[in-house]
């Protein structure tokens, strides 16, 4: 039997949610985005989407640059923007961002900076910059170097930090900065800084330490059993349920 739990955060935008009338959240005028992490690409939203779709949601699941580089990360957002938007055109009213990992940042970034968004999924967050800085420092000076001297627009090999393993990359010192750099947006946006709407947490038990923290997010924190790459397959259901209530 799986062990889950599912434990609402202490904060300001909790206690004023639960005084509000509850309503049901109708998956039929809901458009999800589905925003997938760096390892596994989308295979492990692949059943997430499929209920989502059951229950009458109109889901987009882009792929994201990470799978050959990196954009900034405004053009991320921008690529998920243009996702909103098609859902939008298309008669959804009501935008979901779910994401797996760095999808999950991202869903953060966007939701904080973009906004118009009317509930957020982390699945499995992952990208913490401020804890894998040890491991891309030499990295990061070059991509600052780079930048100062005005080539923040050029490519050049970089070292990514994924799941415990250190690889090279090719994307601009810009680009590189954005996301790795524990002052850029991705930093920013893996504490959820500025996130107003309901969210949801999901965390696995065998889920690295770092990304499985007490961190006082504000939301709804859901435990399963699952390493990082199987918490959003094992997490339909309660997902599922968590939408439906908002």
């Amino acid at each position: 039997m799986r062990r889950r739990a599912l434990v609402p955060l202490l904060s300001a935008a909790v206690a004023l949610g639960a005084m509000a009338p509850a309503s049901a959240f109708d998956l039929r005028s809901a458009g999800v985005v589905l925003i997938h992490g760096k390892a596994g690409g989308q295979g492990p939203l692949q059943p997430l989407a499929q209920a989502l779709k059951a229950r009458g949601a109109t889901v987009l699941l882009p792929r994201m640059p990470w799978t050959s580089g990196y954009r900034t990360y405004d053009q991320t957002l921008g690529e998920v923007q243009a996702a909103v938007s098609r859902l939008k055109a298309g008669g959804a009213s009501r935008i979901v961002l779910a994401g797996h990992s760095l999808g999950a940042n991202i869903s953060m970034g966007y939701a904080a900076r973009v906004g118009g968004v009317d509930a957020v999924v982390a699945l499995a967050p992952g990208h913490r910059p401020d804890f894998i800085a040890s491991q891309t420092g030499e990295s990061l000076a070059q991509a600052r170097a780079m930048v100062a001297a005005g080539q923040g627009a050029q490519k050049a090999k970089f070292l990514d930090f994924n799941q415990g393993r250190t690889f090279p990359i090719t994307t601009t010192a810009e680009a590189y900065l954005n996301f790795f750099d524990p002052s850029g947006p991705a930093a920013q946006a893996a504490q959820a800084s500025g996130v107003r709407a309901p969210t949801l947490w999901v965390i696995g038990t065998g889920d690295r330490p770092a990304m499985n923290d007490r961190a006082a997010y504000s939301g709804t924190r859901l435990v399963v059993e699952a390493d990082h790459q199987t918490t959003p397959r094992v997490a339909v259901a309660e997902v599922i349920d968590w939408l439906q209530k908002q």
